[in-house]
């Protein structure tokens, strides 16, 4: 089970909260004259429906929303939910999170200045599919479009309860609100390594199960694996040290199994080696054991 031991040193000296803001032009628009005009004709009611034109051809917006989903797993993967919006970031991982954030960042300012440059011959392209509903008015200026485009990182300090003061309140007011800021530090803590177990359990779990059913089976079913099945638990096994938060020994046990007993062998000898399957399908099944039980 979790420790809820209290943590050698305090969360704000461990990690930092942090925010990924995006803003992105989405090329819709409501098209208030079609919807009237469609309500009327069906004899439904003012807010029957709504109809959203798609100012221009779907993939042009395409390469754009590839980038900021991968900010967004990039975010999902070196954080723990702190509020939402807002994740805990180990100060182990910042570094190299802020590098790829950077990596990011750059590739979403070349795409969006790509983009408002051949902005006007999407237009163009789009004023034929749209006929009769196409509407100048529905375009602002490419500079304009520049300038929804936003990428930003924001970090902030893992607020620290010792140093909560207040010069209107009294004391024991100021006692309850650091109650209730322990109170409600513990809870995310104790989230956040959950989460992180349950990430454990779902991966070893996924690869168990992969490595023991694979080739083709009695009913002709055909059960194959691809590399990221040993490529997804080696990057686990990578940031969990960092996600460790209350200095868990139970959790740093089960780390150090998955990096020994999971991430030694390569794919193409777990593909090709039956007996280094078995063996390591075997381990996973006994971590798994080791996973439930930090779970309690």
């Amino acid at each position: 089970m979790l420790t809820k031991s209290k943590i050698a040193s305090p969360l704000s000296r461990k990690a930092v909260l942090l925010s990924v803001n995006v803003s992105q032009w989405e090329g819709r628009k409501l098209d208030r004259k079609v919807t009237k005009e469609t309500n009327e004709r069906y004899h439904a009611s003012d807010d029957a429906g709504r109809f959203n034109k798609l100012l221009l051809e779907k993939h042009r917006l395409e390469e754009m929303r590839s980038v900021v989903s991968r900010a967004r797993d990039l975010f999902n993967t070196y954080t723990k939910p702190w509020s939402k919006g807002t994740g805990i970031l180990p100060n182990k991982l910042y570094n190299e999170f802020a590098d790829k954030f950077r990596v990011l960042k750059r590739e979403f300012n070349d795409v969006a200045d790509r983009f408002c440059a051949e902005y006007p011959m999407y237009v163009e392209e789009r004023r034929a599919k749209l006929n009769g509903m196409f509407n100048e008015s529905d375009y602002p200026s490419a500079d304009l479009i520049r300038s929804k485009f936003k990428m930003d990182m924001r970090t902030m300090p893992v607020p620290d309860i010792n140093d909560f003061r207040s010069d209107v309140l009294d004391a024991d007011t100021i006692e309850d609100i650091k109650r209730e800021m322990a109170e409600s530090s513990d809870n995310i803590l104790t989230d956040a390594m959950k989460d992180s177990v349950e990430q454990m359990k779902e991966l070893i779990g996924h690869m168990a199960t992969k490595l023991k059913t694979y080739g083709t089976s009695a009913d002709g079913k055909r059960n194959f694996f691809q590399s990221t099945l040993v490529e997804n638990v080696r990057d686990l096994a990578k940031l969990l040290p960092a996600f460790n938060l209350t200095d868990d020994p139970a959790f740093d046990a089960v780390v150090n199994r998955i990096e020994r007993e999971l991430c030694v062998e390569e794919y193409e000898t777990l593909r090709d080696n039956e007996a280094a399957r078995e063996s390591v399908a075997k381990s996973a099944d006994d971590i798994l054991k080791d996973v439930e039980a930090l779970l309690g």
